[in-house]
């Protein structure tokens, strides 16, 4: 008795660098059909057969619509002090977006995204700003400077990578130190073993540099 599988609620998908390992086709095991797909989400993460992260901040925001959709009376609202507005947006928006943004790399245009999508909100927090007898929409320096303590989402986010780090080679170094006191790639000679840094690593050694 083997393994029984659903062709309908089976699919596949290749990551590759090339061309011709992206392209789309089926696979066929015995009678049955899995469809090969560019794109899917797991455990709320959209991953693309070419490794980009554009798909997976796009569908974030998309998600985190929703606790705005949800909360957009109270952000508006002349009652509620801005500082505790701040708060729902911290406590209960910002974390829907940036879930599993520790592994992202980002590029300008992602950046950008991300922005938009908070200065959307500080709009709505904010709200309009007079000047003499004429009220105008605040612009993105203004926005900008009443971030979360100057930090806006792409910092944040690249905190939380840098924090993430840290706690993988904490990780690292105690297994390391399980290791029956052998010499590992992080006590030979005192210096660090020549282990291939990964993309990750590039990515937060140029977070850790801005």
């Amino acid at each position: 008795m083997g393994i029984i599988v659903n062709e309908k609620k089976t699919n596949y998908m290749i990551v590759s660098a090339t061309q011709k390992g992206r392209q789309t086709q089926n696979w066929k095991v015995g009678d049955k059909v899995f469809e090969r797909v560019s794109s899917f989400k797991y455990l709320g993460i959209v991953m693309h057969k070419e490794g980009r992260i554009s798909e997976c901040v796009k569908d974030r925001i998309q998600v985190g619509n929703r606790p705005y959709a949800a909360n957009h009376y109270m952000l508006k609202s002349k009652i509620i002090k801005r500082s505790a507005k701040m708060q729902i947006y911290k406590m209960l928006i910002r974390p829907v977006v940036t879930y599993g943004s520790e592994t992202w790399t980002l590029t300008k245009s992602n950046e950008n995204l991300l922005r938009i999508f908070e200065w959307k909100i500080l709009q709505k927090i904010y709200g309009l700003v007079q000047e003499v007898d004429i009220w105008r929409i605040r612009n993105n320096e203004e926005l900008k400077n009443r971030s979360i303590n100057g930090e806006d989402i792409v910092k944040f986010i690249k905190a939380q990578r840098i924090r993430w780090l840290g706690n993988v080679k904490r990780m690292e170094m105690s297994d390391a130190k399980k290791d029956d006191g052998r010499k590992t790639s992080f006590e030979m000679d005192g210096r660090r073993g020549s282990r291939p840094e990964s993309n990750e690593d590039k990515a937060v050694d140029g977070d850790d540099e801005r």
